[in-house]
């Protein structure tokens, strides 16, 4: 059970992780007088340009704004906290169905091993409880954002 519970945790990390950590490299600095778009490595900013019809040069400059990187919003909300929250409770309620779905499986598993044992069948039963519980608490957990957003929206939020 441990194991099963590890693996989807690592699989929701190693899925969900990248699309958190999404930043534009570019930078824009100044070579022989024009604006140029380059790539910003390291805090360098290193641009290649032609100089002649057939030559390329490439020049680095230290990037001393800073102001040029931009992150992208993975979650693609705008900037209220509100629709933030909004939209990592609808992440959360995706991964966590399909954990349900996961564990009726495992617990479909449960009870075809138990074979009519008493012991394993109590225990068949009670992981299905706690799934059900599970899924009523993952589904709830809607119905309670939205509560909270009325009565702040009533209380003039």
């Amino acid at each position: 059970m441990r194991f099963l519970v590890i693996a989807i945790l690592a699989l929701v990390v190693s899925f969900g992780g990248p699309l958190l950590a999404v930043a534009d490299t570019s930078c824009t600095t100044t070579v022989d007088g024009q604006d140029v778009t380059g790539l910003l490595v390291n805090g360098v900013c290193s641009v290649t340009v032609q100089s002649q019809p057939n030559t390329t040069q490439t020049q680095s400059q230290p990037n001393t704004t800073g102001t040029n990187i931009k992150l992208i919003n993975p979650l693609k909300s705008g900037t209220s906290i509100e629709s933030f929250l909004q939209n990592i409770l609808s992440y959360v309620i995706r991964i966590g169905t399909i954990v349900i779905i996961l564990m009726i499986v495992y617990v479909g598993y449960l009870f075809v091993i138990a074979q009519g044992k008493p012991g394993e069948i109590e225990k068949a039963r009670s992981a299905l409880l706690w799934t059900v519980v599970g899924a009523l608490i993952l589904l709830g957990s809607q119905a309670i954002a939205i509560s909270i957003k009325a009565t702040v929206t009533s209380l003039g939020g």
